[in-house]
């Protein structure tokens, strides 16, 4: 029985051990952070070009909205100005194909947005 239950000192090779643990212990934690800073600084990246690409999409969507809108405007003063029938059934195509391609753009546009939420979902949940 010793004296008080003192425990025994730890040895020298006790400590080596501990020491060698520590540094390989070290070592990986700076892996570690080093692979987690190549990450983060992907992700901005990524996140970075998205923000390009919307803004893009943004200007792109509001200059042919404002194009279609322009054609809609002068089709509906050739329609009030035509007199004949052959014109006023080209003009009407003309309409209804203009209606057609701003719908069509506005479901492109819902899609990419919802292409580009999931992209920056995704790159959020690596993180």
């Amino acid at each position: 029985m010793a004296l008080f239950n003192r425990t025994p000192k730890a040895s020298q090779s006790d400590l080596e051990t501990l020491k060698t643990e520590l540094v390989a212990l070290r070592e990986e934690l700076t892996k570690r952070t080093n692979a987690l800073s190549l990450v983060t600084a992907m992700t901005n990246g990524l996140e970075q070009k998205i923000s390009v690409i919307d803004q893009r999409v943004t200007k792109m969507t509001t200059e042919l909205s404002h194009q279609i809108h322009e054609l809609g405007s002068e089709i509906e003063s050739l329609t009030k100005s035509s007199q004949d029938n052959a014109s006023r059934e080209a003009l009407e195509q003309l309409r209804v194909n203009q209606i057609r391609i701003a719908n069509e753009q506005a479901r492109y546009e819902i899609a990419f947005r919802q292409d580009l939420a999931e992209l920056v979902e995704q790159i959020r949940r690596t993180q």
